[in-house]
């Protein structure tokens, strides 16, 4: 069964056509549609399928946010603002599971989703997932760069192999290059991490401190374009069991 046919296909409300008509007669797209185009550029970019699934379905709310929820909400809301300046969003937890990554992957498929409905339509974005440590191992690699994307995703910020300091000096310079790219460029940037700003400060020696506008006090405070998301909760979301392709 082809991606088309697995969420097209099985469409109750256009019968697998991928259109309605409205009350005026007019010919318009099935949410159905909207879903399977957004898929069709995510899936490709190092997104997650079961994610994805997860994040378009009616079971997906937001985790709790310590700060900065209004950052989140004017991207979803403001998706045109968004990319013509190239805002973007540090969202860290001071532990894991917290719907850091999942929190990511639901703000970039609500923006795909965005730019594929027949009103705002256009195939000039491009989207990019990958893990801090896979920038770290395919930075040169001849098979695209997910980091040079019109909407690119950097997870698990901090959680990288540095096994010797020429290793960590390389990769330091890899990250000033992605960021001074993005910022050069005005493509928007989602950090995901488990540390804080400032430890992040600590950890890259403070030199990636003004590209993520760290301020001198650890803070990410209202930069030209980053501003910090902070999660919280009392449960570790990667062992809830409501998910599950077991029948039993």
């Amino acid at each position: 069964m082809t991606l088309k046919d697995e969420i097209v296909g099985s469409c109750q409300l256009c019968q697998g056509g991928g259109k309605l008509r409205d009350n005026s007669g007019n010919l318009l797209l099935c949410n159905c549609l909207v879903k399977f185009r957004a898929y069709n550029r995510l899936l490709g970019a190092g997104f997650c399928d079961d994610t994805l699934d997860f994040v378009s379905s009616d079971e997906y709310t937001f985790p709790r946010f310590e700060l900065g929820e209004e950052f989140v909400n004017y991207w979803t809301n403001s998706v045109s603002e968004v990319l013509q300046k190239g805002l973007s969003l540090f969202i860290y937890s001071s532990e894991k599971g917290r719907g850091k990554t999942t929190l990511a992957h639901f703000l970039v498929y609500s923006l795909a989703k965005y730019f594929q409905r027949t009103e705002n339509y256009s195939r000039d974005r491009s989207y990019g997932f990958e893990t801090a440590q896979r920038l770290q191992m395919n930075f040169d690699a001849e098979d695209g760069q997910l980091w040079q994307s019109t909407v690119y995703v950097l997870d698990d910020l901090g959680a990288e192999a540095a096994e010797s300091s020429w290793k960590r000096e390389a990769y330091l310079s890899t990250l000033q290059q992605v960021l001074h790219y993005r910022r050069d460029n005005k493509l928007s940037t989602i950090i995901t991490t488990n540390y804080p700003p400032k430890f992040i400060a600590e950890k890259y020696q403070h030199t990636l401190d003004s590209l993520l506008e760290i301020r001198p006090d650890g803070v990410i405070g209202k930069g030209k374009v980053f501003r910090a998301v902070e999660v919280g909760g009392g449960e570790d979301l990667r062992l809830m069991d409501s998910r599950t392709d077991w029948p039993i």
